[in-house]
């Protein structure tokens, strides 16, 4: 364990520096510069799926996004995609820039609320793609890919409304060495839906299909107890799997907890409840096994009251690296931003973990911002020889969910996946533009929010799956093979996709045992 971190502290230091040094120069690159604002639109889509989206137990036929483009008095236009919906705080920021229109745009205040539209104009007003923008800016010593690797990202699936698409455990082998023979370096397995037992016989099977020149990582989030995790890793564990992610759950403190303590206070000791308890047990499930482990939360790091992650302010948990060491790859959100992300992958890879950039829910758009992000921020320079103080081949493919989306509302439409790897453009900004006539198509209103609502409606009132699950959560016999919800919730913030009025928290109530 990190019992001695002065180093660590010293490190951290002398990169939140250089990090200042770095928003420094881009003030100064874009001070000769100025955008002011012409118009700016908010579009919200709602796109099929390819079958029903299914992951934390939901049931989407369709998913909705939103996108800002920010269009200039100079002629630039800035494009942003949002998950779901556009959140408070980038809706407030167009609404007072309608009111303001002469702010400059370019201003570093900006780039929170409005993000990847934010960047898409300081990297055309600066004349450079974005990942070459961001290795330039943070002082690489390398040239960035243009290509990125992804892992296929698969989950069991529900059919759509038409009996096809589905994913179920006899097929998903299939889909994944379907996925690997397209060039796909990694398949990613999404394991909540089946007992968790049954898992291990689908591993072996999806190993088998895609043979052992295609990585395999998996994910239970957070769904197996320690000892279901401990047994069906080390069951799995001849599958030489690239790492399994959070495969530990922690408690449930909106069940328990005062309000005080599960918003983060410390207990007398300086842990909190939930992380410690989740530490302990990755930490000492690190210690029983070789296939390694990641999490999104490691290296811990807090964040200042009110800051937003991308605000840069948060600092590493020091109680938490003092005592334990949770993962083996750190998987971080880009919602910490160039900044954070650039700081948050230099101390883990200083720490000696390896990393990826966690996926998210998400278009093309994002995607390729995400995949800009991972070709400047995460990868290393490569030389011929031996040198100390490098760490070498510490960065893994980044997770792709969009191949389960049935199309994109940019120009020429959804990418081409054959090849598994993702092409970034070698034009200014992250070079996307949004299609008039698919944002037409596809554009959010309850008529077209009605049909996948009905379907969702069905599979859940009788959320049966394919290989149905033989216990409830308690543990106990199931009486019936269908599973009923008493809140939809997780991994997304959903429940307003399609209309519902569910209560959605991190926390589900699944229960199965129903005798009456």
């Amino acid at each position: 364990m990190l019992l001695y971190i002065d180093d660590v502290r010293d490190f951290d230091a002398m990169l939140k520096r250089r990090v200042a040094s770095f928003r420094e120069k881009l003030a100064d690159r874009l001070a000769p510069h100025r955008l002011t604002l012409g118009e700016a639109i908010v579009h919200k889509v709602l796109i099929p799926m390819v079958g029903v989206y299914t992951p934390g137990w939901q049931a989407l036929p369709a998913v909705s996004w939103a996108f800002v483009e920010l269009k200039t008095k100079q002629g630039l236009v800035g494009t942003g995609e949002w998950s779901v919906d556009l959140d408070g705080r980038a809706r407030r920021c167009v609404e007072d820039l309608r009111t303001q229109p002469g702010r400059n745009l370019l201003e570093l205040e900006f780039e929170e609320p409005l993000f990847m539209a934010w960047w898409d104009l300081v990297g055309q007003v600066l004349g450079e793609p974005l990942h070459r923008l961001w290795a330039e800016l943070f002082e690489a010593d390398f040239q960035p890919r243009d290509r990125v690797p992804m892992a296929a990202y698969t989950w069991q699936r529900f059919a759509d409304k038409d009996g096809k698409d589905a994913i179920t455990y006899e097929t998903w082998p299939e889909f994944a060495a379907q996925r690997a023979s397209e060039g796909f370096p990694a398949v990613k397995v999404s394991m909540t839906a089946y007992q968790p037992e049954d898992h291990i016989e689908l591993i072996h099977r999806i190993r088998e299909a895609v043979g052992r020149g295609t990585a395999i990582r998996i994910d239970a989030h957070g769904t197996w107890n320690y000892q279901e995790a401990r047994r069906i890793l080390q069951a799995v564990e001849d599958c030489d799997l690239e790492y399994a992610e959070q495969p530990v759950h922690s408690l449930l403190p909106q069940r328990f907890y005062p309000e005080a303590e599960r918003l983060g206070e410390r207990l007398s000791g300086g842990g909190s409840y939930q992380a410690e308890y989740y530490y302990r047990r990755m930490t000492a499930l690190r210690g029983e096994l070789r296939t390694p482990l990641s999490c999104h939360w490691w290296p811990p790091i807090i964040h200042p009251p009110g800051a937003s992650p991308m605000a840069n302010l948060w600092e590493p948990d020091w109680y938490m690296l003092e005592r334990y060491e949770g993962a083996d790859v750190a998987v971080p959100d880009i919602n910490l931003g160039p900044w954070g992300l650039w700081r948050f992958a230099q101390l883990a890879k200083f720490m000696g973990l390896h990393i990826a950039i966690h996926s998210n829910f998400e278009l093309c758009t994002q995607l390729a911002f995400r995949g800009a992000m991972a070709s400047a921020l995460l990868q290393e320079s490569e030389r011929v020889g031996i040198y100390m103080g490098r760490a070498p081949r510490t960065c893994h493919p980044i997770d792709n969910e969009t191949i389960h989306v049935s199309d994109d509302v940019i120009e020429g439409g959804q990418f081409d996946w054959s090849g598994g790897h993702l092409r970034l453009l070698e034009v200014p900004g992250h070079g996307l533009r949004l299609d008039p006539e698919r944002l037409e198509k596809y554009r959010y209103t309850p008529e077209a929010v009605a049909p996948h609502r009905k379907h969702a409606s069905e599979i859940y009132a009788n959320y049966l799956l394919d290989r149905p699950r033989r216990t409830s959560l308690s543990g106990w016999p199931k009486r019936q093979a269908a599973e009923r919800f008493d809140r939809h919730a997780w991994p997304y913030e959903v429940a307003s996709i399609l209309g519902a009025e569910d209560e959605q928290d991190v926390d589900i109530e699944l229960t199965g045992d129903q005798s009456g």
